[in-house]
């Protein structure tokens, strides 16, 4: 089986939440987060998304799947500051063949901090051209597939 099933469950809702704490290398001169750290998260909550899905990185690698980001998006609504703890919920907003767009939304308790959307080409690493996305992949995501309201 490609995927595995040994998996942590770390959702508290419908969507996938990964919990971090901001440090003071994650801001910048004027006290709050470096706009780049959002990027940074959005990944790191991205990996652990798909490995609470039973499908861990490292095994596209096995098979030389790669996911390329396309776009990045980010709209900032507070700022966080230091030793803020907060919370990134993540979705599937979106699949076609060959990409699929994932929302991450930054809170700290029920207010929204920042919001994030990432388009991630799916690409064969060993020839850097894009490929459809694994079946077994689209399988094991699509209940997770929560359209943007």
């Amino acid at each position: 089986m490609f995927f595995s099933s040994d998996i942590l469950i770390f959702s508290m809702s419908e969507r996938f939440v990964w919990k971090n704490k901001v440090y003071f290398g994650d801001t910048d001169a004027a006290g709050i987060v470096y706009h780049g750290r959002y990027v940074y998260w959005m990944e790191a909550a991205r990996i652990d998304f798909l490995e609470y899905l039973g499908c861990p990185y490292t095994q596209f690698q096995e098979r030389s799947i790669g996911f390329i980001p396309k776009s990045v998006q980010l709209d900032f609504e507070a700022p966080m500051t230091f030793s803020d703890q907060f919370s990134v919920e993540v979705s599937i907003t979106s699949l076609s063949r060959a990409s699929i767009d994932i929302l991450s939304i930054f809170k700290i308790d029920d207010q929204i901090k920042a919001v994030g959307t990432v388009k991630l080409a799916c690409v064969n690493e060993s020839k850097w051209k894009p490929m459809a996305l694994p079946e077994e992949f689209v399988r094991v995501v699509q209940p997770y597939i929560f359209p943007k309201t």
